[in-house]
C-alpha cells in the first residue's frame, strides 16, 4: 500500500475519541444503578428482584439499567462485587497473615453497612448476591492458606479452609453481634485473634510435616 492509499484510509476510518465526561457520567451511571439494588436491599423491600421498581427508585430508564447489566445475573454479580468492595476495598489476601490482618477492617466495614449485611441473610436476593461473591472469596483464601496447608493431608486443607473462611463471615459477625453484644471493632479483633491462633498452629503443623517427608527414606 503507497503513502497516498494510507492516508486514504487513514481519512476514511472514523475518528476515535473517548470523553473523560461520558466516562465519568457512565460510571455515575453506574453507581446509581447498584447504590439502588443495595438501598433497596437494605430496606427489606426487596425480595425479588424486579429490573423496573429497580430503574424506578435509581432514576433511570428500565433500557439504561439493561444496557448496563444485560441480565440479572450480570446486575447481581456487579451489585456483589460493588458491595463487596466497599467492605474490603484492599487487595485480596496474598497469605495466610493477611487474612488475620484484614479481620479488624472488614468487621468494622461490616457495622459500617449493617442493614445491607443483615439483608443479605434475610433475603433471596440478598443471598443470591453473597453466593457470587462466596466462590471467589474461598478461592482467594485457599490460595492464601498454601503456605500453611501445602503439606497437610487433603483432608487437613479443607478443615483449616472451612474454618478460617467462617471466621472471617459476614455469618460470624452477625452472630457475636446477635449473641453476645459485640460491636465490629471488637469482634473483628477476637476473630483476628483467633485468626492468628490457629494460623501459627497450621504453620508448626505444616512445617513438622513438610520435615517428616524430607526424612531420610522418605521420598521428596
Amino acid at each position: 500500500m503507497n503513502s497516498a492509499q494510507t492516508a486514504k484510509q487513514t481519512a476514511a476510518e472514523p475518528r476515535r475519541y473517548t470523553s473523560p465526561l461520558r466516562e465519568r457520567q457512565t460510571e455515575q451511571t453506574r453507581e446509581m444503578i447498584l447504590q439502588a439494588l443495595t438501598d433497596e436491599l437494605a430496606a427489606g423491600g426487596l425480595q425479588e428482584l424486579n429490573i423496573p421498581g429497580l430503574a424506578r427508585r435509581a432514576g433511570v430508564s428500565v433500557r439504561t439499567v439493561y444496557r448496563y447489566f444485560p441480565d440479572k445475573e450480570a446486575l447481581l454479580h456487579a451489585a456483589e462485587q460493588w458491595l463487596d468492595d466497599r467492605i474490603a476495598p484492599s487487595a485480596s489476601p496474598v497469605s495466610a497473615d493477611d487474612m488475620a490482618a484484614n479481620a479488624e477492617q472488614i468487621f468494622a466495614a461490616f457495622d459500617a453497612n449493617e442493614s445491607a449485611m443483615l439483608a443479605q441473610w434475610a433475603t433471596a436476593v440478598g443471598r443470591a448476591m453473597r453466593a457470587k461473591g462466596r466462590k471467589r472469596r474461598l478461592e482467594a483464601y485457599e490460595a492464601a492458606l498454601r503456605e500453611v496447608t501445602s503439606h497437610l493431608s487433603r483432608t487437613d486443607a479443607r478443615a483449616a479452609l472451612a474454618i478460617l473462611s467462617y471466621l472471617l463471615s459476614s455469618w460470624t459477625w452477625k452472630t457475636l453481634r446477635d449473641e453476645f453484644g459485640m460491636a465490629g471493632d471488637e469482634s473483628g479483633k477476637a476473630v483476628a485473634w483467633a485468626l492468628r491462633t490457629l494460623i501459627d498452629d497450621l504453620r508448626k503443623r505444616n512445617g513438622a510435616a513438610l520435615t517428616n517427608d524430607t526424612q531420610p527414606g522418605k521420598e521428596t
